[in-house]
Formats: C-alpha cells, sequence, structure tokens
C-alpha cells in the first residue's frame, strides 16, 4: 500500500472541482446513480447544515442566556490598555523581587567576609556540626528510641537532633528555621580539619540567615558552597539519601552552575589530551574522566576545544576543525562522547606541536571576536609524562606576558621525573597536579578553577552572576518535592585578610534560588488576558520562562517521564512557533541589543490539548531588559488583551461588602491568581473566598485593588445569572440532557448551575478561566485570523479518550465580545458562557436536523414508510468534524468521537485537504524526547540495561585490586570515588547481545562461580520480557517533525454553492438479487434465493460548513463501503511525530548556528593579577573521605541492583 503526504496548499487540483461545484449549485441530483445506489443532494446537505445550525443554536442560546448576558456586558464603557505599561509593570515587579534576592546575598557576603577575616583556623578544633546526611529529626530519633536493639538506641544519643517542620514555602519539606545544616561530598572526608573550621565559621551566619528570611518571607534557599567543598544550607534540612539513579549520594556544589560562574570570569579553555601509545587501557579511562569533570566545570558563557595529539594533532569534533565552541550542555555531551568513543593510540607524543595548535586556536579566537582580549585563556595538558620542558614555544607564544595559563595533569600511578611538567605549569600562571586514580579526578579538576579565581580575590571583584535555568537537587531525586525549575543569583566570598592578599584564597560562593514558577506569577494572565504569554530570556538566548517550554516529555512506548538532558539550553527560537522565523529572530537581537522597545504585528503558532490542535494568531510584542540581570522578558499580546470592560472608583468598604454578598452566593468560583499578595492559589471554593476576604479586611492596600473592582463589575452583571437560567427554562431534569451551564469572565469569576452536587470537575479544572482551552478556543472564532468567517459558537468532545455513552459530554462555548467600530480589528471579551450536555442529546439534534429533504419534508428517525435518504439511515454516514479535524458526532460514536477524522475516513478528509476545506502545518518539535530501544545499543553506548558480562567479571577483578591498594594507602575516599568512578566510566557499547545471542556465546557449565551469579541476572534482564532488542532501554534529545490541520472555513464561501462534494475512487459494494437488501445487515451469500456480485463504485460525499460554528457537515455514501480493503491510496496525513534524521554536514551546521545570531555580550574580566608571580604553583591537597564501615555499607547498597 503506497503512502504519501499530503500538502495542504494543493490549490491546481481544485480549479476543475470548482467548476463542476458551481454548475452542482444549480443541478440537483437523481436519486439513483447509474449503478442504481442512491446519490447524495447537494441542495439536500446544505439545508441539513442550515438547519442543524439554527436548532444548536436555538438549543444553546436557550439554555445559557446568551443573548441576554451579551446585553449586560454592552452597557458599560471600555478601558483601552496600553502594552508599554504592561511590560513595564511585570518588568520592575520582577526586577524588585530579584534585586531583593540580590541584596540579601550581598548581606551574607559580607556578613561572612567579615567572619572569616578575624577568623583563625585551628587544626585541631573538635566541633561537631549539623551534619545533613546524619542528623535525625525528633520523629525519627522518638521511633528509634523504642527500639529494643542496643545498637539503635546508641546510633540515637549519638546523632545530632534537628527539630522538622513542614514550610509551603520549599513545597512542604521537613524544615528548620533556626538553624542550617551542612553537606559534605562522599568523596571529601567530613572530619578533615580544614571541612570542620569551616563548618565552624559559617555557623555564625544562621543569624544573617534568619533575618533575610524574616525581612523577605519569599525568599528560598539560602546557602553557602566552600571551595573545599561542604555546603551550608538555610533553612536546615535532612539531606535526601537516596539517589533513584545511582543509590548513592552524589551532590557536590562546587560543580553546580552557580558556583562555577561566580567562582571564575568566562573561561577560554583549550584541552589537549595525549594519545600517544603509553596512554593505552588504565591511563585513557583516567584521563577520560578527567575530560569529563573539566567539561563539567564550564558553562554557557564559556568556550573551549579539545585537541587529541600523538605525533599528530587532531580535533576531537569535525565540527569544530580549528575553531572554539560555546560550552553549551549540547556541545559538552557530544565532545564527551567522542572522547569515549575514540580510544585509540598512535605514536610518540609531540607537545610542542600540540601547544603551538592550541596558541593559534587562541589567537585566531580573539582576531574572530574583532580584536577583543579573551577572558581566563588556559591550555590544559592531559598526559603521563613529557620528555622536556618545551620552553622554545612557551617563550615565541605566551612569555613574557603569560595571558594564556598552563595547567598539566600527570594522569598515573607509575611516574618519572615530573619537574619537566610541574615547570610548564609554574612558568605560564598554571597548577600542576598528579592523578593517580579514579577518585582523585574530581578533586584535582577543582585545582585550576582556584587558580583562575585567584585574580578576582586579589582585586576584591565580586563577580555576581545569574544563572540559566536548572531543575532543583531535590526535585531531580523526587519530581514530587523541591522548588523544580530555578535560576540563581550568586557572588563569590572572598579572603579580604591583608595578610593572605597574595594568596587569592576563594572563600566559596554564596547564593539563593529563585523559582520559574515566581517569575510566571509576576506575569499573571489577568494583566496578559486570554492567549496573551509572557516569556523571558538571558543573554544567551536560552529560554527560562514560555509557556511551551516544556522540560518534562513522555515516552508514547513506555509513559515514562523523562527529564530533556538539553532544557537548559533550548533557545528562544527553537521554543517559539513564530510564522516568520526571521521576523522573530530580528525581535529577539533587539531584545538583547536595547533596555526595550515593541515589534510590529507578528504571527505566531500555538498549541492546545497537548499538541494535537494548533491555532495561528497576531501578536504584539513587548519587551524590556531586566536591570542588572542579564535576562530579557517579553510579552506577547493579542488584540483582545488591550481592551477592558471595567468599572470606576469604588471604595474598600464597598469592595468588601459586594464580595461577602458576591460569595455567599452558591455556585462561585474564583481564579487562582493572586488577588492579594499572601492569597494561596492551592486554595479552592470557599476556602479561597473566605481566605479572600480575610485579606481584603486585613490590608487591602496589600491587594490588586483594581483587579478586585473588576471583579465586582463581573458579580454586579452576572448577579441574577440562576434566576435568568431559570427563566430560559434550565430545570436540569435528568431527561433533558443539559448537565451544566457556566460562565467564566476575563476577571477570574467563574458562575454555573448544574445537576450535580458539589462543583462538577470542569468547573474545578478551568477556574483559571484565561487559561482554560474552552475559554482561549471560544475567543478563536471571532478573530477572523487569515479572513475567516467569524463564528461564535464552539463544539468539542474530549480528543484521544475512549467514548463512553453515559459520561463523554459535548460542550460548547461563546465569546461575550462587543466590537469597537472606530478600532481596526479590535474587539472587547469580557467572558465567555458555555454549557455541556450529553452526547445523546447531541446526536439526538444532529439527527432530525438531518432528517429533512430540501423540500422540508420531516423523515423522522426510524420511519419505515419514508422515501427521502437521511442521515439516520444506512445508506448515509454523516460526521461533524471540528475545525481541528476531529469527530464530534458520527453514528458510530464509540470508535470515532474524538478521533481525527482522517483516521476515520481517510479517502474523504483527503478530498477535504486537497479541495482547501482543511489545511495542514508542519512543525518541528525541538524538544522532543526519541526512545533508544536494545537493538540500538548494538551501535552505541546507549543502554545501561545491557551490561556485558565480561566487562562486569573484569570490573569485579579491578574491585578486589582496588581494596588492596586501599588498605595499602589507607584512602577510603580513593576507593569510594574509583569504585564509582570505574562503573560511570565503563564502555557498553561493545555489548551486542539479545536473549539468544547471549546463551549461545557463553557456556554456563565453563563459568566460575562469580560468573555464573553474574550469567544468571543478565539472563534474567535479556530474557524475561520476550523481545529484549525492542524494550526501550533510555531516551535521548531528538527533534520530530508532526502536521496538524485546521479548517478554512471561507473556502466554502468561495463556491456558488457553499458546499464542496468530491468522491474517493477504488471502492466497491456489493449487489443483491432476489432478496431485499439491508447494507447494515447484509445476507448471507449461500442462502437459497440471493445472489451477491461485488461491483466497483465511488465513494461520493459532501461537506458543508455549519454556519456560525466550528463544525462541518460530512455526508459519505454508506453503500459503497468496501474502500478500506480496495488498493485504494492510504493518504498520511503525518499527524504523528517522526524524528527527523540529519546528516552530518546539517547537524554540524545547526551547532556552529547556535547563538550566532545574538550579539556577542561583553563581561566584565577579571583575569590576571601581579601579585600571583610570587605564588607556588603546585600545594595541592587530597582530601581523604570518611569511616571505612560506613563507605562499605553504601558500596554495598549501591551495587546490589546491579
Amino acid at each position: 500500500m503506497s503512502r504519501f503526504p499530503l500538502r495542504p496548499d494543493m490549490w491546481l487540483t481544485g480549479c476543475l472541482a470548482t467548476l463542476l461545484l458551481v454548475l452542482a449549485a444549480f443541478v440537483v441530483s437523481g436519486d439513483l446513480a447509474p449503478d442504481g445506489r442512491p446519490t447524495i443532494s447537494v441542495p439536500q446537505v446544505l439545508q441539513w447544515s442550515r438547519t442543524l445550525s439554527i436548532q444548536l443554536k436555538r438549543l444553546t442560546e436557550g439554555s445559557t442566556a446568551f443573548n441576554n448576558i451579551k446585553q449586560l456586558y454592552h452597557r458599560h464603557s471600555k478601558l483601552e490598555v496600553s502594552g508599554g505599561k504592561i511590560i513595564d509593570e511585570i518588568a520592575q515587579d520582577i526586577e524588585q523581587l530579584l534585586n531583593h534576592k540580590a541584596e540579601a546575598v550581598w548581606d551574607l557576603v559580607n556578613e561572612a567576609e567579615g567572619i572569616y577575616e578575624n577568623y583563625t583556623a585551628d587544626d585541631d578544633l573538635n566541633y561537631e556540626y549539623m551534619n545533613a546526611k546524619s542528623v535525625r529529626s525528633e520523629e525519627e530519633v522518638h521511633v528509634m528510641s523504642d527500639s529494643e536493639h542496643m545498637g539503635v538506641s546508641e546510633m540515637v544519643l549519638e546523632a545530632p537532633t534537628l527539630p522538622l517542620s513542614p514550610d509551603s514555602r520549599f513545597n512542604n519539606m521537613l524544615v528548620n528555621h533556626e538553624n542550617s545544616t551542612v553537606h559534605v561530598p562522599t568523596n571529601v572526608y567530613d572530619k578533615f580539619p580544614r571541612i570542620v573550621n569551616g563548618a565552624y565559621w559559617t555557623s555564625r551566619l544562621d543569624t544573617t540567615f534568619r533575618g533575610n528570611l524574616q525581612r523577605i518571607p519569599t525568599i528560598k534557599w539560602q546557602y553557602f558552597c566552600s571551595s573545599d567543598g561542604f555546603f551550608r544550607v538555610f533553612p536546615g534540612m535532612k539531606w535526601p539519601r537516596n539517589n533513584e539513579a545511582s543509590g548513592i549520594d552524589l551532590y557536590d556544589c562546587r560543580v553546580r552552575t552557580w558556583y562555577l560562574q561566580a567562582a571564575t570570569c568566562p573561561k577560554n579553555v583549550v584541552i589537549l589530551l595525549d594519545a600517544s601509545g603509553s596512554m593505552k587501557g588504565q591511563r585513557m579511562i583516567i584521563a577520560s574522566s578527567t575530560v569529563k569533570h573539566m567539561l563539567n566545570t564550564l558553562d554557557d558563557d564559556d568556550y573551549f576545544n579539545i585537541i587529541r595529539f600523538s605525533d599528530k594533532v587532531e580535533y576531537v569534533d569535525p565540527c569544530f576543525n580549528g575553531t572554539m565552541m560555546q560550552a553549551n550542555v549540547r556541545n559538552k555531551r557530544k565532545l564527551q562522547q567522542l572522547v569515549d568513543e575514540n580510544t585509540d593510540t598512535g605514536e610518540k607524543a609531540n607537545f610542542g606541536i600540540a601547544f603551538e595548535e592550541a596558541f593559534r586556536l587562541l589567537n585566531q579566537e580573539r582576531y574572530e571576536r574583532g580584536g577583543r582580549p579573551l577572558c581566563n585563556k588556559a591550555i590544559l595538558l592531559i598526559t603521563d609524562g613529557v620528555p622536556e620542558h618545551y620552553a622554545h614555544v612557551f617563550q615565541e607564544n605566551n612569555w613574557p606576558h603569560k595571558s594564556t595559563r598552563v595547567f598539566t595533569f600527570l594522569i598515573g600511578r607509575e611516574v618519572g621525573d615530573v619537574r619537566e611538567i610541574r615547570w610548564m605549569a609554574c612558568a605560564n600562571k598554571g597548577y600542576f597536579s598528579h592523578i593517580s586514580t579514579l577518585a582523585d579526578v574530581q578533586e584535582n579538576v577543582q585545582n585550576y578553577i582556584r587558580v583562575l579565581s585567584r585574580p578576582m580575590v586579589i582585586n576584591r571583584y565580586h563577580n555576581r552572576i545569574w544563572t540559566s535555568v536548572y531543575l532543583d537537587h531535590m526535585s531531580a531525586l523526587n519530581r514530587k518535592e523541591g522548588l523544580q525549575f530555578m535560576t540563581s543569583v550568586s557572588i563569590p566570598v572572598l579572603d579580604m585578610k591583608n595578610t593572605t592578599l597574595g594568596e587569592g584564597h576563594l572563600l566559596g560562593v554564596m547564593g539563593t534560588d529563585i523559582p520559574i514558577a515566581s517569575l510566571k506569577d509576576l506575569a499573571p494572565t489577568y494583566k496578559l488576558g486570554a492567549n496573551g504569554y509572557a516569556f523571558v530570556i538571558n543573554n544567551n538566548g536560552y529560554v527560562l520562562l514560555h509557556p511551551d517550554f516544556r522540560p518534562y516529555r513522555k515516552s508514547p512506548k513506555t509513559k515514562q517521564t523523562f527529564l530533556n538532558p538539553l532544557y537548559q539550553n533550548l533557545d528562544i527560537l527553537e521554543v517559539a512557533n513564530a510564522d516568520n522565523k526571521q521576523q522573530f529572530r530580528d525581535i529577539v537581537v533587539e531584545m538583547l541589543s536595547t533596555k526595550g522597545g515593541s515589534s510590529d504585528e507578528v504571527y505566531m503558532w500555538t498549541f492546545y490539548d497537548n499538541m494535537k490542535r494548533m491555532v495561528k494568531r497576531n501578536y504584539q510584542v513587548y519587551y524590556r531588559k531586566i536591570a542588572n540581570t542579564n535576562f530579557s522578558i517579553g510579552v506577547a499580546l493579542p488584540p483582545t488583551s488591550l481592551l477592558n470592560l471595567t468599572l470606576g472608583a469604588i471604595s474598600p468598604n464597598a469592595i468588601l461588602n459586594e464580595l461577602t454578598a458576591c460569595f455567599n452566593e452558591n455556585n462561585v468560583e474564583i481564579a487562582p491568581w493572586r488577588y492579594c499578595r499572601d492569597l494561596d492559589p492551592k486554595l479552592q471554593g470557599k476556602e479561597r473566598e473566605q481566605a479572600l476576604l480575610k485579606l481584603i479586611e486585613k490590608d487591602i492596600n496589600l491587594c490588586e485593588i483594581q483587579l478586585l473592582r473588576d471583579l465586582i463589575y463581573d458579580y454586579r452583571n452576572l448577579r441574577n445569572i440562576s434566576l435568568l437560567w431559570g427563566q430560559q427554562g434550565v430545570s436540569f431534569p435528568r431527561t433533558s440532557g443539559v448537565r451544566l451551564v457556566f460562565i467564566g469572565t476575563k476577571n477570574g469569576m467563574t458562575k454555573y448551575v448544574s445537576n450535580s452536587p458539589g462543583a462538577p470537575g470542569f468547573i474545578l479544572n478551568n477556574t483559571d478561566t484565561l487559561e482554560a482551552v474552552y475559554y482561549r478556543r471560544a475567543i478563536e472564532g471571532v478573530e477572523r485570523m487569515d479572513k475567516q468567517p467569524q463564528y461564535n459558537f464552539t463544539y468539542s468532545v474530549p480528543i484521544g479518550k475512549v467514548f463512553n455513552a453515559s459520561l463523554t459530554r459535548v460542550t460548547v462555548a461563546v465569546p461575550i465580545t462587543r466590537e469597537e467600530q472606530h478600532l481596526v480589528n479590535k474587539f472587547i471579551v469580557a467572558g465567555v458562557v458555555g454549557m455541556q450536555m450529553t452526547y445523546e442529546l447531541f446526536y439526538d439534534v444532529m439527527n432530525r436536523s438531518t432528517s429533512r429533504s430540501a423540500s422540508s419534508r420531516f423523515c423522522p428517525p426510524g420511519a419505515l414508510d419514508c422515501d427521502i435518504v437521511a442521515c439516520w439511515s444506512g445508506k448515509l454516514k454523516c460526521y461533524l468534524v471540528d475545525n481541528h479535524g476531529y469527530v464530534v458526532a458520527s453514528k458510530s460514536p464509540r470508535g470515532e468521537v474524538g478521533k481525527f477524522f482522517g483516521d476515520v475516513e481517510n479517502g474523504v478528509m483527503a478530498g477535504l485537504v486537497t479541495q482547501g476545506v482543511f489545511y495542514g502545518h508542519n512543525f518541528t518539535d525541538y524538544q522532543a524526547i526519541c526512545d533508544i530501544t536494545a537493538f540500538e545499543t548494538e551501535s552505541s553506548a546507549a543502554s545501561l540495561l545491557l551490561n556485558p558480562l565480561k566487562a562486569l567479571v573484569h570490573t569485579i577483578s579491578w574491585f578486589v585490586v582496588e581494596i588492596v591498594i586501599m588498605f595499602a594507602e589507607f584512602s577510603v575516599s580513593n576507593f569510594f570515588s574509583s569504585v564509582h568512578s570505574q562503573l560511570e566510566e565503563m564502555d557498553y557499547g561493545e555489548f551486542e547481545h539479545n536473549c539468544s545471542t547471549f546463551q549461545a556465546d557463553y557456556d554456563y557449565d565453563t563459568l566460575r562461580g562469580g560468573e555464573k551469579i553474574i550469567y544468571n541476572q543478565q539472563l534474567k534482564r535479556l530474557c524475561e520480557h520476550g523481545n529484549t532488542m525492542e524494550q526501550v532501554v533510555g531516551f535521548r534529545p531528538c527533534h520530530k517533525t508532526f502536521t496538524l490541520y485546521k479548517a478554512n472555513l471561507v473556502a466554502f464561501w468561495y463556491r456558488r454553492s457553499k458546499a464542496v462534494s468530491g468522491n474517493v475512487s477504488g471502492c466497491s459494494f456489493h449487489e443483491v438479487g432476489n432478496c431485499d437488501y439491508d447494507p447494515m445487515n447484509p445476507p448471507n451469500p449461500d442462502e437459497e434465493g440471493c445472489t451477491m456480485v461485488t461491483k466497483e463504485c465511488l465513494t461520493n460525499w459532501v461537506a458543508s460548513h455549519v454556519e456560525d460554528t466550528n463544525m462541518v457537515l460530512v455526508v459519505v455514501d454508506a453503500t459503497c463501503n468496501k474502500c478500506q480493503d480496495s488498493d485504494t491510496p492510504d493518504y498520511d496525513f503525518r499527524l504523528a511525530h517522526r524524528e527527523i534524521t540529519y546528516g552530518e554536514e546539517e547537524v554540524c551546521s545547526e551547532r556552529r548556528r547556535r547563538g550566532a545570531h545574538l550579539p556577542h555580550r561583553a563581561h566584565t574580566c577579571t583575569d590576571t593579577s601581579s601579585e600571583e608571580d610570587r605564588l607556588n604553583c603546585r600545594g595541592c591537597f587530597i582530601v581523604p573521605s570518611g569511616h571505612l564501615l560506613v563507605t562499605i555499607v553504601l558500596l554495598s547498597a549501591w551495587l546490589q541492583p546491579l
């Protein structure tokens, strides 16, 4: 069966069809086609659609009192809103919020520097600090105290106790508001003198922590990350023990973005990776891990590249051959993958040409940036030894100014003379580190960050930074906990002692978090209006806030929710669906280049219903820089957001009295908006209303007074709405079919009447009226986008859900509008009125409306003596299809209602698209996630489920060796960290087994004891789920393409017949003789006296717009009903999201393009100081970890899932 995509703009095909339709307007088809089957009368279908429009309109108006309500809002004057004023207010509110948080951090920095300036370290200090890992809550102490086990009781006496209580400001996490707690990384010994002393002097920050919380109630986590690794956080908390990914705590604050960006100015780094023959095996594994940890120290404002060298130089990434790349997540992931994949080694290393290429690359980058000096230029050399010092290379390229630092990392246990490699670093203002095992990597890589921070400390420069969006660590462990997505402000804490000025000692970094939800709260929907939205980007054009920003995605196969690993680097151009991408790109450049402005009219595409519906809408974009940050904010406002109906001045007492009267009524809901500053958005119903009244009574100045006035405006208009609905006959007997009548207003009020006790789920799920899909879609009908005819009545059913005759409801929504004649294309939407009815009632209206001939002869459903063809008969199939192509009503609802019409009547929908009744628009989802199947792991190192048996056996042997070394050196830290690092660095790409090949490759009888255990574990993993190669074993970011459809209702009005008709070829029907034939109950061909002949036929269809609604009536011939079994081409509407496969050059071009359209931001750079010349370039220390017993217990728990 052939498949091909449809092009929605196939207008050439429609030329001949249009001519035929014009003729059809004057000719009423006969009763029978030449083959004896009944035909479809175009005038009759037009009559049906008109009758249906009248009947549906009558039902809706009669139930909702739509016209009466519309008159209530027509008698008030309008208020024109300024888009510039809206963006100014929102930008100022966000600036105030962020400035308060930054001031709090400054207070902590000043306090910390003052404390340390007067502090003298004591190596013998005996101080028990509140360790967040070991602290116990009072509840835990109570439970454990009741234990009869002596060991448990002793643990209770030894562990520090911290009273904890839930706090809604921290998503109800258990916290302590009086004390902070300290977290120490797993690979750092928590009793080391520097850690104990640091914990001691920073404990005095608790007073300032508490003061900030009292002064700024909205402040979230406040914290200090020491350059030695410990992390002090307030309010105090018990650190979560379970990391679902690995089973142990891997948190180290020094590799968090907010630390790295504040600790140094932007960096330009070239990594030289020795790939000579001596780097084979374990040394290359350690080198690869070193590269990974180096990449983790880079962020979006940094640039880098990696060069492998032996007797020649080779860029690891051919996409950036001879040029630097931005250190965004995408590039760092790709470079790490390339380093891991290429473990080949070559001839003897030529360090001279490697250094010369690195210097050339940095010089070229300076030239490409217009000659501006690069900040923090550094060359990081990873090798197992150098034969000489190569002084002539540095003399030619770096001396005497030494503007490029050289850091050397010596790999391996067995090393010779280190004088040459150490000299390289010392002669170029760098640092020398020796990395013996995987356990040493992280601490040694941190050394180069300490050195790069020295000039800032010596020059007393505080580098305040704002991060890109990132996920709270607590939320990363458990999606239901933590503050979710956030940005942070952080400032370095400097050693301000005059006696240690020349050492340039960075004490650490202080910071606090700002949830992205807090920014969204300051750009509320009531200011932006329905379909208006705000977005925030940083200086790199990456999104922090946007309604189409979707960091979490769900796998269609496994239904698992997965975090897109590239969510921090999503370009605004990839998130916003602009119709003219170049126009929107110019707007983004303006946002980042100027303090503020506005755009001309710009057309954007937005989605509804989980990206199953789309709409094109015109916006005006207003934007501002957020002062003292690297953020810019924009608001996109449709014309409906710029007009409002409102009351004049009203006294505070009148506000309180009228709202009290309003809330005394039943069946009233208000939106979860911050009508007052401290109103909890999670409250619902009467609790929310009573809480609002108390806040108004307490201090109305902390409330949005204009918004409260607007609520009263709605109350005055709608106070008698229940009586009005009663007069319309809406008494809701269960037999009436009308189940709910409601109105949602622009000001956030919902009033309703229902036959169900309590508020229906539909009401509770849509209290935020301006965000409700019914509200937003209703407005779509009157926007007249692309010269579409206006319609008032928007009908819908749930899409993608199983039809249930008793539960499926048909919803109709009607906007309450007032067009302003003197303002072109501008109208006021005061609210949306609507109702929900049973499908039975809706279909009954459709059936009766389509049971009348063109001459108005009525043929009721089920009549046996009718000689006209009606929709209820077996000769026709009638559908109501909404403006996005989904079936609202059909004769067979269970398998058809809520489905895309192309899946129900493939050929008919194809004809509608060909003739321009529907058009498709192709989208690219740049935030998509693709499944990784077990089959894909045959050529990629993607799966962690299919562990190679031999590699695991090798790893266990390696564990034993490490244990021996550990006891010899008594370094628990090295052992534990290297165990984890070894597993982390293992290459699983060579494993290519499924269930059958695994059993074939290994002979169980020849395996030893430990191998047999691993064999059984692997066999179970591979074989217990059948075809393992089809199993989803992971996820990866990708791009997907898909098409959505929209009705082009103007296509009907361009035709004189006001209808569109066509046919589907390649179909067939059965002709029966000598017996009565009912198409719905075909006879048995073997029955005596009956004959059956299959004949080819055309499936005729006619479509007509149901006036003043969003629906199209499609009538299809049911007698030619065998199209699906024929050779008719199956049209592919491309609704399914499909991965886009790019060529290598396309991938490179896309990666090089990212950020190229944006203006280059000049960063403050403090990367040099004359005081550094006196400093020692070695002096690093290795910090051993904690108790052996604790480590082994944790390790056992970690390895158990493997």
